[in-house]
């Protein structure tokens, strides 16, 4: 009965029932609507910084095709291309509904139209190795960065398509729509089983269904889904575009909503820094797009369909302020920029600007009249992308036309200048589906900051991070994460946890190379670390995490660890306790390793760090271990990301047995400041009893007790 259900709302989509008949018939209906077409219009003067860019970016687009430059530069290719046609297509269309002078509007929309029909015209002739006719040409790298512009310019010129153009296009799409719906750019990079929607079938692979955070799974969607909603349906002769606006909706929006609610609740998605921001602005460019076809009801479509049928995005915003340094940097040609808690592969270490997802949200915001989260999004593209309210000019001069499009959409020039969010809210913050856990003493530039992970990372672009820790203070990180792209950056040893050598694997590639290092599988683990159970009093936040499985692949044949524990304490303001416990069933090196700033001398039980800033950073290893610190060299793959600043390790070893107890802590303070007192009461296989500057830390068992 389920897939009669389905298969009838299929022949709704594609017959022209209900479902399609609450689409808007009007153009443009794709982020723009008449009304806001109008709004836009007196917007668009020379008083408006923002207007004089995004206009001046499209008189460069007509210069261009003045000497020929556009689109004859443009070979055609499936990944980068220096000219791209179809976002400078889509620039134009956009500027051809609002500049205010009705002869520039109609040139700029015959010069879009030139544009977007020399794609379409070669891309209707089908595949070969000629431009525009790539097999992997949607699906590939370039219909990620900018596969939005073709449906965009579609709906915005839609004025001069011809009947024979509408044609052309449709074809063109239906098969586009074609090859996204049955991409194998990535691994599971698309819902199974294909065709069908709006069923739980679609979500009985939790390991498949993780990998709908994958930014070209996202990408497909959107651009299916826009593709679907350009041409009306008199334009739709076969039903096969409706048919794909229903597999975007219903199979693939259907299945990243259900992870956005349970494995990435909270606002962090799987892909990480690098990559989450941009790929979850391609949700959030078809969820707009939605809105302004008005195609957002959940009564048609599903839940699915609205930004505030989902939490996530609330919580988005929220992981966002959280995950801001205290102070910001000068980089090095990018102004200002804040040095983030990162997760994940990063190949340029500082906040990026993620105008692709808070974009999109904050028309939302505008549109529904939440003037709070407006306020909050404006200020997060003016204050805490690279260069800050200084370079937001700058960075509308971006090759991917819709970073512009999307500045000048969301600032009003007569609105206010937005106000920081974060003074009212709390200090703490918690993802449960990525399991980030992230705390600091207030929202001032002195902050001191600490963060704690627990991560699964069966998804491309994660890390062995499972009881990362990190730490930072006035102004500057003293142990974090080091980050890179590539995977030997997700070994464990970068991620300030601990190393256990496990049994070997018969593998002479990443697999070898994580177990050699004592690292968490990526891929292919036994299964997630534990939830962690998260206590938090005036003076102190702890966190208790079992990373066991995470260190395991029966798929590898590598299942010799027993178990691995965390438990956490940071003493708020500047300790922290963490004690380890790693067993494994057979002999094998179990380490715990830092990563810091600064080069550090041993002494004793103690590692003794000056940072660069000045301060004191002291590593305490309270049970009998050997210390050393390592200077950092590249990784076998490649250099650290641009900008990352840990530079040395430090790295306890316990000796080779069975089974180990480490128990660590890291005190920091001023120049010249006194460091507090740190005393071990008593560690054995029961419990653990600390003291640190007069405040006693007990951990017995998965049970953390902080007195007084």
């Amino acid at each position: 009965m389920r897939r009669l259900m389905v298969v009838l709302a299929l022949l709704l989509l594609v017959f022209g029932g209900t479902v399609q008949a609450q689409t808007s018939t009007a153009h443009p209906r794709l982020w723009l609507t008449p009304a806001k077409v109008e709004q836009l219009r007196t917007w668009a003067t020379d008083d408006n910084p923002l207007w004089v860019q995004i206009s001046g970016l499209a008189e460069e687009t007509v210069a261009y095709m003045d000497d020929g430059t556009i689109p004859a530069a443009d070979t055609g290719g499936r990944a980068y291309e220096e000219y791209p046609t179809e976002t400078h297509a889509m620039l134009l269309a956009f500027i051809s509904q609002v500049h205010p002078d009705a002869a520039v509007r109609e040139d700029y929309a015959q010069r879009a139209h030139s544009l977007l029909m020399h794609v379409m015209t070669q891309a209707a002739l089908g595949h070969a190795d000629a431009p525009f006719r790539d097999p992997e040409f949607a699906t590939g790298d370039r219909s990620r960065w900018m596969g939005l512009a073709f449906p965009l310019t579609v709906d915005w010129i839609y004025q001069t398509l011809t009947p024979e153009d509408k044609a052309t296009i449709s074809t063109v799409f239906v098969r586009w729509i074609d090859e996204n719906r049955n991409a194998y750019t990535t691994n599971n990079n698309h819902p199974e089983p294909i065709g069908v929607v709006n069923d739980a079938a679609l979500l009985s692979d939790r390991a498949y269904i993780r990998w709908s955070n994958n930014n070209y799974y996202l990408a497909h969607m959107r651009n299916m889904g826009m593709m679907a909603l350009a041409l009306d349906p008199s334009d739709d002769a076969t039903g096969a575009l409706q048919t794909g606006l229903s597999e975007a909706t219903g199979a693939w929006l259907y299945v990243i909503d259900h992870v956005m609610r349970t494995d990435t609740a909270g606002g962090f998605a799987a892909e990480g820094f690098e990559y989450s921001p941009q790929a979850m602005g391609y949700v959030a460019q078809f969820l707009y797009a939605l809105h302004t076809a008005g195609a957002d009801d959940p009564a048609l479509y599903g839940v699915q369909v609205r930004f505030d049928g989902n939490p996530w995005w609330a919580d988005a915003i929220l992981a966002h302020v959280h995950s801001l340094s205290p102070v910001k940097v000068e980089h090095e040609w990018k102004g200002q920029v804040h040095l983030p808690a990162w997760y994940g592969s990063g190949q340029e270490y500082h906040v990026a600007d993620h105008i692709e997802m808070f974009g999109p949200l904050g028309l939302y915001a505008m549109d529904s009249g939440d003037a709070e989260r407006l306020n909050a999004l404006r200020w997060i593209q003016f204050e805490t992308a690279p260069g800050g309210a200084e370079g937001i000019t700058e960075r509308m001069d971006f090759e991917q036309y819709q970073y512009p499009i999307l500045y000048f959409m969301l600032f009003d020039p007569t609105a206010l200048t937005p106000t920081d969010p974060r003074p009212a809210l709390p200090t703490t913050f918690y993802a449960p589906g990525m399991r980030r856990l992230l705390a600091r003493t207030d929202w001032t530039p002195d902050a001191t900051w600490f963060t704690y992970a627990n991560s699964w990372n069966d998804t491309d672009h994660q890390g062995g991070n499972a009881g990362a820790v990190e730490f930072y203070r006035k102004g500057e990180w003293l142990t974090k994460i080091r980050v890179g792209y590539d995977l030997d950056y997700a070994s464990s040893d970068n991620m300030n946890t601990v190393l256990v050598e496990n049994t070997p694997v018969d593998r002479d590639d990443w697999r070898g190379m994580l177990q050699s290092r004592g690292s968490q599988f990526l891929y292919v683990d036994d299964g997630d670390p534990s939830e962690p159970i998260i206590t938090e009093g005036a003076t102190y936040l702890a966190a208790f995490g079992d990373m066991t499985n995470t260190y395991n692949s029966t798929y590898e044949g590598s299942t010799g660890v027993q178990s691995v524990t965390r438990a956490v304490v940071w003493l708020k303001p500047d300790s922290v306790v963490i004690v380890d416990r790693a067993a494994t069933g057979h002999d094998g090196f179990k380490r715990v390793a830092f990563n810091l700033p600064a080069n550090a001398t041993i002494d004793g039980n103690r590692a003794v760090m000056t940072s660069p800033g000045g301060q004191q950073f002291v590593i305490h290893s309270l049970t009998p271990t050997t210390l050393q610190v390592v200077e950092l060299a590249d990784e076998i793959s490649s250099p650290p990301a641009g900008g990352e600043m840990m530079r040395y390790r430090y790295i306890a070893d316990a000796a080779v047995g069975t089974e180990a107890l480490f128990v660590t802590v890291l005190t920091a303070a001023d120049a010249g400041a006194p460091l507090p007192e740190v005393t071990l009461i008593s560690a054995d296989a029961t419990a653990v009893v600390v003291t640190v500057g007069g405040q006693t830390v007990r951990v017995e068992g998965q049970t953390i007790t902080v007195t007084p």
